[in-house]
C-alpha cells in the first residue's frame, strides 16, 4: 500500500500498522506464558525445583538463540530492509509456536524453543523498522507507542491464554497463539511502508561484523546496552516463578493459570498506559531522567512483593511494576537510537536484542538457583537490587540528552 494514498505521512502509517501488528505478535508469544510451567508437568516433569529448572532452561534456550542471531539479523536488516525482517520473525514464530502444541516430550519442546530464539525476535525488528522512519525528535513518543503495543499484547495474551487453556486445554491454545503471530506477519507485509535511505555501494559497506564493531565503538552505546541487559535480567527473574508463586498463595485452590493471566494483564495494562505518556514527556524532559526515575521506582516496588500474603496484593504491586517498566523501556530505546545514525539503527537494536536475550535467559536461571535454596520470595529482593544498580549505572555512565533536530528534519 502506498502511504501517500492514505493522506497519512509514511512514518505515521508505518507506526500505526506496526504497533497493531506488534500487539498481535506479543499476544501470540504471551498466550502460553500462564501455563507453560503447567504444560511442563503435563510432559512428565514434576516437583517445584525440577519444573522451575526446566522453565528456566526453556527460557534460556530462547535467549541463547536470540543472543546469537539478533545482531546478525539486525545487520542484515540495515543492508536489505527492516520490513522483511519483521515478516520473517513473525512468520517463523507462527510455525514454531504452532508446533509446540504437538510435541511428545520435553526435549522436543526444548528444540523448538531454541529454534524460536534463532528465527523470531519481532520486538527488535519492529523497533528498528519504525525508528528508521521516524524524525529523531519524536523517537521517545514513537518507541513509547511501540512499547504500549508490547504491553497491550502482554496484557491480553496471558489473560486470554490462561482462560483459553482452562477451557480447551494446553495443546490447542498453541495453535491459537500461532494464528496471532501470522496476523502480525500479514499486516506488516501488506500495509507497512518502509522508505529506505539511498543505498551505499556494496563495495563501500562495512563487513557484517565490522559494522557491528563500529556501532559498539560509538560513545555511550556500550553503557546503554549494559543497562538494557540488567533491566531485562531483573524483570525476567520474576516471570518464571509467578504461576507457582500464585499457586502457593492460593493454597492449591485451583485456577492458577487464569489468575496468573489476570495479574500479568494488570501489569501489562499499566505498562501500556505508562509507555506512551512517559515517552511523550521524555522527549521534552530528557530520556535519561525518566529512565533513572523509572528504574528507581521499579526497585522500590519489587521489595514488598516478597512479603505479600494474597494474590490481590501481588497483583496490585505488579501493576506499579508495570508502570515503572513502561517508563524504562521506551526511554532506553530512544537513548540508544539517538546515539547512532539512521542507517545503523537496526544494527544497534540487534545488539540490544542480544543483550535483552542474555538477560531473558540469565534471569530465570538465577531464579531457579534462588528458588532451590530459599524459595520464591527472595527472587523479588534479587530483582530489586539489580534495578537499583541500573538506576545508579544510568545516572553515572549513560549520556545525557541526545542531539536535537527540528521537527521537520529527517531521522538521523
Amino acid at each position: 500500500m502506498d502511504a501517500g494514498s492514505t493522506g497519512v505521512p509514511g512514518w505515521q502509517q508505518t507506526l500505526m500498522v506496526t504497533a497493531v501488528a506488534q500487539s498481535f505478535s506479543i499476544m501470540g508469544f504471551a498466550f502460553v506464558t500462564p501455563f507453560l510451567p503447567l504444560y511442563i508437568q503435563q510432559l512428565g516433569i514434576h516437583g517445584t525445583a525440577k519444573v522451575t529448572l526446566w522453565a528456566a532452561l526453556l527460557s534460556g534456550l530462547v535467549a541463547l538463540g536470540q543472543a546469537s542471531a539478533s545482531p546478525v539479523w539486525g545487520a542484515l536488516a540495515d543492508r536489505y530492509g527492516r520490513k522483511i525482517m519483521v515478516v520473517r520473525a513473525a512468520a517463523s514464530g507462527a510455525v514454531l509456536v504452532g508446533l509446540m502444541g504437538v510435541v511428545g516430550n520435553i526435549y522436543e519442546l526444548l528444540a523448538l524453543r531454541l529454534l524460536a530464539g534463532i528465527f523470531t525476535g519481532t520486538v527488535a525488528a519492529s523497533q528498528a523498522l519504525v525508528a528508521s522512519q521516524t524524525p529523531k525528535n519524536r523517537l521517545g513518543f514513537v518507541l513509547g507507542v511501540m512499547q504500549t503495543a508490547v504491553f497491550t499484547g502482554s496484557s491480553l495474551g496471558p489473560l486470554m491464554g490462561g482462560v483459553t487453556a482452562e477451557l480447551v486445554g494446553f495443546r490447542p491454545t498453541f495453535g491459537i497463539a500461532a494464528g496471532f503471530l501470522m496476523t502480525c506477519a500479514l499486516l506488516v507485509l501488506f500495509f507497512a511502508h518502509e522508505q529506505r535511505p539511498e543505498r551505499v555501494p556494496k563495495e563501500d559497506r562495512p563487513k557484517l561484523f565490522a559494522g557491528m564493531r563500529q556501532v559498539l565503538l560509538i560513545g555511550g552505546v556500550p553503557p546503554m546496552i549494559a543497562s538494557i541487559f540488567a533491566v531485562q535480567f531483573a524483570v525476567t527473574q520474576v516471570y518464571p516463578i509467578l504461576p507457582q508463586f500464585v499457586e502457593q498463595l492460593q493454597g492449591h485452590a485451583g485456577h492458577a493459570a487464569a489468575v496468573t493471566g489476570v495479574i500479568l494483564a494488570g501489569a501489562g495494562v499499566a505498562g501500556a498506559i505508562s509507555a506512551t505518556s512517559t515517552g511523550w514527556f521524555a522527549d521534552r524532559l530528557g530520556h535519561k531522567r525518566v529512565l533513572v526515575a523509572a528504574a528507581t521506582m521499579a526497585a522500590c516496588v519489587s521489595i514488598p512483593q516478597s512479603f505479600v500474603q494474597t494474590t490481590w496484593q501481588l497483583g496490585l504491586l505488579r501493576v506499579f511494576d508495570g508502570l515503572a517498566l513502561g517508563g524504562m523501556l521506551p526511554s532506553a530505546g530512544a537513548m540508544l537510537a539517538g546515539l547512532v545514525p539512521q542507517e545503523r539503527r537496526a544494527t544497534v537494536y540487534g545488539l540490544s536484542a542480544a543483550a535483552v536475550s542474555l538477560g531473558f535467559g540469565g534471569g530465570p536461571l538465577i531464579s531457579a538457583a534462588i528458588v532451590a535454596v530459599g524459595g520464591f520470595r527472595p527472587v523479588f529482593f534479587s530483582a530489586a537490587f539489580l534495578l537499583a544498580v541500573v538506576a545508579i549505572w544510568v545516572a553515572v555512565m549513560a549520556p545525557g540528552r541526545v542531539r536535537r533536530v527540528s521537527p521537520d528534519s529527517p531521522s538521523g
